[in-house]
């Protein structure tokens, strides 16, 4: 704490004291949203100053609150963007007989206090160097794949096994993540859930910005307790058409506006196939097909009303077979979600908005191992869940120096599971590992209900100072059992110690109740315990006068609540889970994360620029009186990004190191024998040994030409240049030799090695 009192001291002596920002900055940080502008300096002079903010709902709306005090317009281009000019001189009124006072010069916007970011630990992307991840950055950056959700693990702080969607967030489990798009909650949104989550349903296309928290986040974001990715539906200006096509698969995406431009709507699909990155993992993987559509359109019915609707379907078929286990397996899946989103404004000083939404998801399993010496058995599986839900929320800004905000919501959930598998294993493995029989037989139905009501107030303490703090209340109730409920609370401080300098102090208590997995016993559900975690963050961050910034932040989090689960401690990524031999059950009496973040980051507008981040963390769980590390528990983590461009060429960069995560080694009594019985296995302490230190370096090159009415690009995604087969998986197997002998075999397996993903996309 004393380093970050240090940092915000020094810091808050080096800044400028201007009374207000300068209007290339403020028209930067528009051209961060990836609007095209094109000036004179001569018009938009290096110590030209704003004399209001940027307000509005749409770029026109905020060009023209910056630049027409200033007596300067914003003209639009045929191609897109904007050309800053000087507005038309107004025509003098005739002098008036007598000489009557000059009114008055209208005093600027004020920012309006509940747009002002009180919470530490909010990012869209440490690429972008701003607060909001734009669609441009989330597609010239090669971290995020090409993907909406993967916008999270540029952040520093997050913890990624690979190239997987699923992320850790400050040490928590990758179940612990919120997904919301257009305000619609996402149920783990992802693509091949089974083999290590490749992809998100999130087309970048169909995005208009990411917002990401990885600490203490607002009220209205609650049931999970890791973080919270908010994603924004496109906003569609003019006709628009972005083509893609690329090894990963063919995307295409069109959007218009009509009713005199009250209404906007796109459409987004995506045909992904065995082309797919998945294949150059392993060719003998098997071939996945992969589709996801979105489907958006909005209308406003006046200029205080508006109403939003949308629907995402996921379908996914994939057939897997793995030579190396003896596994095959095949899934026929898919998701549906639908909503509708109205807006109204009932004055100035007060909104409302409601949300209801539905959810439909289905997924069919079939599979069978047959690994000689191993196991043999067979599996087959089929789960159903529909989700609705009704929420409503609403704002009001009484005063200058505070603003409120109160919302409620209900979720029904309804849940079918059935299975039914097993698998005869043989020893040394049984009884060792494993009974000799594995049984995985489940009949689950099970109703859900949870409510949740909350509030906020938001309050100007004094000038610089600002307050906000909410309370929750949310509660579970399966039919056949016991309710509960659960409090959270969160409280955060902003700090303006200068114009350039902002300090943030938060803390929380959150709950995690899950309803998608419970336990279900001769008919009677038993829900899976409570997770609730207590979270501290601290955050400084300085803007210096070239646009770079400085961030450092620091957290604790402390889960005090016991969590049972099962783990799988060979390989995460096991084509039959259900019926795997490294499959523990654990307990943990409690849990505790820490750590400290600090990253710089430059502007985006320049030809180059970038950012480097460095975190410290732990992630450890109290295990039967021991304090254990999670497997994603990296003490130390660098990620360096870059981006040049000169004429059409761009070249970004990502580079992602972090110590090796922890692992449960096999201990085997002989590793060669010719009686079963006479060999002992056992697992070391869990997580008692680490994999070797992670590196990774990730580029994407591009090219792009002006072709008729769009822009033509080619590009080239190089995913682990290093080819560093780093592992992180163990199997073993058992050979019969020609006398009679048996031998256990160990192999790891890489993450993703080098990845060549050529493609070519024209938009406009």
């Amino acid at each position: 704490m004393a380093a970050v009192c240090v940092l915000c001291f020094t810091v808050a002596h080096a800044g400028d004291g201007a009374a207000t920002p300068l209007l290339k900055d403020a028209l930067a940080k528009i051209e961060h949203g990836g609007v095209r502008l094109i000036y004179s300096s001569q018009l938009v002079t290096p110590r030209l100053r704003t004399l209001n903010t940027a307000r509005g709902a749409t770029v026109a709306a905020r060009l023209r609150s910056l630049l027409a005090p200033l007596h300067l317009r914003a003209a639009p281009l045929s191609g897109g963007g904007y050309v800053i000019v000087r507005a038309p001189a107004r025509t003098p009124a005739p002098a008036p007989a007598l000489r009557a006072p000059a009114p008055a010069r209208p005093a600027p916007d004020v920012e309006t206090l509940d747009r002002i970011v009180v919470q530490a630990s909010r990012y869209e992307s440490s690429v972008a160097g701003t607060n909001r991840a734009a669609r441009a950055a989330l597609e010239s950056s090669p971290e995020t794949h090409n993907d909406a959700v993967r916008a999270l693990q540029v952040i520093p702080g997050t913890a990624v096994a690979g190239y997987t969607a699923r992320t850790h967030v400050r040490g928590s489990r990758d179940d612990e993540v919120l997904f919301r798009y257009d305000g619609v909650t996402l149920n783990q949104p992802y693509h091949l859930k089974e083999l290590q989550s490749l992809f998100s349903p999130v087309d970048p296309a169909a995005v208009e910005s990411v917002t990401s928290w990885t600490g203490i986040a607002p009220i209205e974001f609650g049931g999970q307790i890791g973080g919270v990715v908010d994603i924004e539906p496109r906003r569609i200006a003019r006709p628009t058409v972005d083509l893609q096509a690329s090894e990963q698969g063919l995307s295409a995406m069109g959007g218009t506006v009509f009713g005199g431009g009250r209404g906007t709507f796109f459409a987004d699909l995506r045909l992904q196939n065995e082309f797919s990155p998945v294949a150059w993992i392993d060719t003998s993987i098997g071939a996945p097909t992969l589709n996801d559509l979105v489907v958006h359109a909005t209308w406003a019915f006046s200029r205080h009303t508006a109403l939003a609707a949308g629907a995402l379907a996921i379908d996914d078929r994939r057939k897997y077979f793995s030579a190396e286990n003896s596994q095959n397996k095949s899934v026929n899946g898919g998701e549906t979600y639908a909503w509708l989103r109205l807006r109204h404004e009932f004055s100035a000083a007060l909104t409302s908005e409601t949300l209801i939404s539905s959810e439909d998801s289905h997924e069919n399993v079939d599979g069978t191992v047959d690994q000689p010496n191993v196991a043999v058995g067979t599996l087959a599986e089929h789960s159903w869940h529909s989700v609705y839900t009704v929420r409503e929320d609403i704002r009001g800004s009484p005063a200058t120096r505070w603003s409120w905000h109160a919302g409620a919501e209900a979720t029904a959930v309804h849940l079918i599971d059935l299975s039914s598998g097993s698998a005869q294993v043989s020893a040394p493995f049984a009884p060792d590992l494993r009974p000799a029989l594995i049984l995985s037989n489940e009949s689950a139905t099970a109703r859900a209900m949870t409510y949740a009501i909350y509030g906020a107030v938001r309050r100007k303490l004094a000038p610089g100072t600002i307050i906000d703090v909410g309370l929750r209340r949310d509660r579970r109730k399966f039919r056949y059992a016991t309710a509960d409920q659960q409090w959270s609370i969160r409280a955060n401080l902003r700090r303006d110690l200068s114009e350039t300098t902002t300090l943030r102090l938060g803390w929380g208590q959150e709950s995690q109740a899950d309803i998608f997995d419970p336990h279900v016993h001769a008919g009677i559900v038993d829900p899976r315990s409570l997770r609730r975690i207590t979270e501290t963050t601290a955050s400084a961050e300085h803007e210096y006068p070239d646009r770079s910034a400085v961030r450092v932040e620091i957290y604790d989090k402390i889960e005090g609540t016991p969590y049972s689960r099962s783990t799988y401690v060979f390989s995460p990524f096991a084509l039959l889970p259900e019926l795997a031999l490294d499959k523990v059950h654990m307990t943990s009496r409690r849990s505790r994360m820490y750590g400290a973040e600090l990253s710089l980051t430059s502007d985006r507008a320049r030809p180059l620029s970038g950012s480097i981040s460095y975190a410290w963390s732990r992630a450890e769980d109290d295990i039967a009186g021991r304090w254990t590390p999670r497997t994603w528990d990296q003490p130390s983590a660098v990620k360096v990004n870059g981006l040049w461009h000169s004429g059409p060429w761009s070249v970004a960069g990502s580079l992602s190191w972090h110590s090796g995560w922890a692992y449960t080694p096999l201990l085997a009594s002989a590793t060669t024998w010719t009686n079963p019985a006479t060999v002992t296995l056992s697992l070391a302490p869990l997580n008692s040994a680490r994999l070797p230190d992670f590196f990774s370096l990730d580029v994407r090159l591009a090219w792009q030409h002006r072709l008729g009415a769009g822009v033509l690009q080619a590009y080239l995604n190089l995913y682990d240049l290093t080819d560093a087969h780093i592992a992180c998986c163990h199997s073993y197997a058992v050979l019969a030799g020609p006398s009679g002998t048996y031998r256990l075999i160990e192999s790891r397996s890489p993450w993703l090695t080098l990845t060549p993903v050529l493609g070519v996309r024209w938009h406009f």
